[in-house]
């Protein structure tokens, strides 16, 4: 009887430490877990208080170059003869050109951006309550569109069938290619491994400079608009406007900013290390200052191509603001973010937040209507 109760007795003794053991493991496990959230709040916070005086740079007047630019004078001239005709919304530009799978968006080595993808953040465009401006090859996104956006009146909606060989962006690609094929060259797939996804990033320049040369706006404002950009509402079914982002500055081009200027980097180093500062999904301003900044955007791929470099807009967007870059931009950049070092859309989503606190304040105003009525 004794050996059986000592024998109880270590049982109970190995039960108890065993329970704490687990109770010290999950103690560990805990504050090394809370030590972890730390450290990911202190630097997001880090992130937040450093100074960013980007925005502080005074914007550059292009008022001068309408007597040595007959092209922009004409836009200009336009600007001021039609500005009671013109409209204060902003019109939105995209395209869709079809380049199979690309390897972005992947996760432990699987997704990937397909065309089916594409077309689903599509039906967004279904719900922009702005005049808006599609380039495609594809009769297949043509019907997409035309479905999507037939609530809205007719022309609100311009959709311009246009080959992609007929395009500058795309006679780069045999140039681009070349350099991208290389001894040494950095492999970033699809930024400096396939050729056609950097043509169809330099065609977002090419087709804004298109559209305000053209006179295919009515509208005060402008902006570029990537098809991915707002698939994070893709499930959502309200309409909402894109409007002006707060203190917008009418001669600067806003951007959603990803990472902090630095000035100390080369053209070279930009792409090597596959370094952003701007988040190139959307960019808006003034049609006459945007018609400047595509301008120099595309006599930056030039010259870029010339000393056989080339990534994406991205990155020829860092490199032309470099302080030793030949081709100075004659237009700059207001930055929107968060500091987080991840604010690829934020502009965008800013924008519609701005919309949506205004959409949840009528409703929350008619619901108290209806209570009391």
């Amino acid at each position: 009887m004794e050996m059986r109760f000592r024998s109880f007795l270590r049982k109970c003794h190995t039960r108890v430490m065993d329970s704490e053991r687990q109770i010290q493991r999950l103690i560990i496990l805990m504050v090394v877990l809370g030590a972890v959230f730390y450290i990911y709040c202190f630097y997001y916070a880090r992130l937040r208080w450093e100074v960013n005086d980007w925005n502080e740079r005074p914007a550059k007047k292009i008022d001068d170059l309408y007597g040595t630019d007959p092209e922009l004078k004409a836009v200009h001239e336009r600007m001021v003869s039609e500005a009671g005709q013109l409209s204060s919304e902003i019109t939105i530009i995209t395209a869709y050109y079809n380049l199979g799978k690309l390897n972005k968006g992947k996760k432990f080595g699987l997704g990937g951006y397909t065309p089916e993808r594409y077309k689903s953040w599509m039906s967004v465009f279904g719900r922009i309550d702005n005049p808006l401006i599609v380039f495609t090859d594809s009769q297949e996104i043509v019907d997409i569109f035309t479905q999507s956006r037939s609530h809205f009146s007719r022309e609100r909606t311009i959709i311009v069938p246009l080959n992609r060989t007929n395009l500058w962006a795309f006679s780069l690609a045999p140039k681009i290619k070349e350099i991208f094929s290389q001894t040494g060259y950095p492999s970033y797939d699809p930024n400096t491994v396939n050729e056609n996804y950097s043509c169809v990033m330099h065609a977002k320049f090419e087709l804004v400079n298109k559209v305000i040369r053209e006179k295919m706006f009515h509208t005060k404002y402008i902006s570029w608009l990537d098809i991915g950009l707002y698939r994070g509402v893709v499930d959502e079914k309200h309409i909402f406007p894109i409007r002006l982002p707060p203190d917008f500055d009418q001669d600067k081009i806003a951007y959603s900013g990803q990472h902090k200027f630095d000035s100390s980097l080369s053209p070279y180093q930009i792409i090597v290390e596959d370094r952003t500062w701007v988040g190139g999904a959307m960019f808006l301003g003034r049609p006459e200052v945007m018609f400047v900044y595509t301008q120099d955007y595309m006599n930056a791929v030039k010259k870029l191509l010339s000393e056989n470099m080339m990534s994406t807009d991205q990155q020829v967007i860092y490199i032309m603001f470099q302080p030793n870059f030949p081709i100075q931009p004659r237009v700059e950049i207001q930055t929107y973010t968060t500091h987080s070092t991840d604010d690829w859309f934020y502009l965008g989503y800013a924008i519609k937040e701005t919309w949506d606190v205004h959409l949840r304040k009528a409703v929350s105003i008619l619901k108290f209507l209806h209570t009391i009525l």
